[in-house]
């Protein structure tokens, strides 16, 4: 006898819940609506509780996160989560509604055509949280260097070009500078403006180097340790990238080729091959943009020469021959690849890229000889 199962998709709003249920066997449909809660939501569950019947309920990604899906496999019932990215679409359909997508969406789970994200651990996910936040601090003080910079060149400000200037910006002698000027104009407006994001910046870098301790804090204590060992063996890769890595990828282990790793990444590429004629195109960017960001950081000097510099030397001490001899590997292979891609005349940026691609095959190979 077959077995009966309740295939349930909802649509996450902040207004309500949206759902739609299909039995395997009898393939009735019913959809339901209810307040965005969990416990609204549990009451309209369990309506589709049977006897003999089993419970499976989805969702999208979606700014809810896990907590959904935790809530509700507390209260006994299997939610797993659907990447948005890799849902089927059908060719033709112009009308889109929250009923019509999780109708869809349940069509699809009751056959098995969804793709499940990874679910981390509460731990995992906060310290993952922490090295995100590090991230985008770090892009709003970026943001607002290049504001001030800005400033001084619509007032006509060039430390360059001044008499106590330099070459080099946001050193101590610049930061000086801009002081000295802010305060020596009679402007009110000006002179409170610039202190103000002088302040702001200050109190930006220190919060960058809070962030900075706890996340080698984190780095200290398993299971980070020694992932974190093994990618610091590698050249451009520093506690940043290694912590950014190791907990956007998660388990390594469902990653069974490299291959699924660069697609996990948005890093394979696009093809549109018909008809005898093979064409590719650039990567998909449809997968972690964090992961993808992180590798084509880490290659921005991999048409260097391979050199051990002191601090690559400093990354590992402490790490075993295995570890360096897969980060020496990837260093020599990314430089003859650099250049065998420069001297095709290829651009610089789409060298980098395709350089990350094959630095992210290496990090897998790390990675799974941690595991191991």
């Amino acid at each position: 006898m077959k077995e009966r199962i309740n295939f349930i998709a909802i649509d996450v709003d902040d207004k309500s819940f949206h759902g739609c249920g299909i039995n395997s066997v009898s393939k009735e449909v019913r959809e339901f609506s209810c307040r965005p809660t969990v416990g609204h939501l549990a009451k309209k569950l369990s309506g589709f509780t049977e006897e003999g019947s089993k419970l499976k309920v989805c969702y999208e990604a979606t700014y809810v996160g896990f907590s959904l899906q935790r809530e509700l496999t507390k209260r006994g019932y299997t939610c797993e989560v659907i990447a948005p990215s890799l849902i089927p679409e059908r060719r033709g359909e112009r009308v889109k509604t929250d009923r019509l997508d999780c109708r869809k969406m349940a069509e699809y789970y009751s056959h098995d055509q969804l793709t499940v994200i990874h679910i981390p651990s509460v731990e995992e996910e906060m310290v993952r949280d922490l090295v995100r936040t590090r991230r985008f601090i770090s892009r709003q003080m970026r943001a607002l260097k290049l504001h001030i910079l800005s400033t001084c060149r619509r007032l006509g400000w060039n430390y360059r070009e001044s008499e106590s200037g330099g070459k080099v910006y946001w050193t101590k002698k610049h930061r000086e500078w801009l002081l000295s000027a802010a305060k020596d104009t009679s402007n009110r407006q000006l002179n409170f403006n610039m202190i103000t994001m002088l302040n702001q910046l200050e109190q930006m870098e220190r919060q960058i180097g809070l962030y900075d301790q706890e996340m080698a804090h984190a780095a200290e204590h398993e299971p980070y340790q020694e992932k974190v060992i093994a990618l610091s063996c590698y050249r451009g890769v520093d506690l940043l990238t290694a912590m950014t890595l190791i907990t956007e990828l998660g388990d390594i282990k469902r990653f069974k080729h490299p291959r699924q790793l660069c697609s996990y990444a948005g890093m394979e590429l696009t093809e549109y091959s018909s008809g005898g004629h093979e064409r590719r195109y650039r990567m998909s960017k449809m997968g972690n943009k964090h992961v993808r960001t992180s590798v084509i950081e880490a290659c921005q000097l991999a048409s260097k020469v391979p050199h051990i510099s002191k601090s690559l030397k400093a990354r590992r001490k402490g790490a075993t021959l295995k570890y360096i001899e897969i980060a020496d590997r990837c260093m020599h292979r990314l430089y003859k690849k650099s250049w065998r891609l420069l001297n095709r005349n290829k651009m610089a940026n789409k060298v980098k890229v395709a350089c990350a691609r094959e630095m992210l095959c290496f990090v897998w190979e790390s990675l799974n000889a941690v595991a191991a």
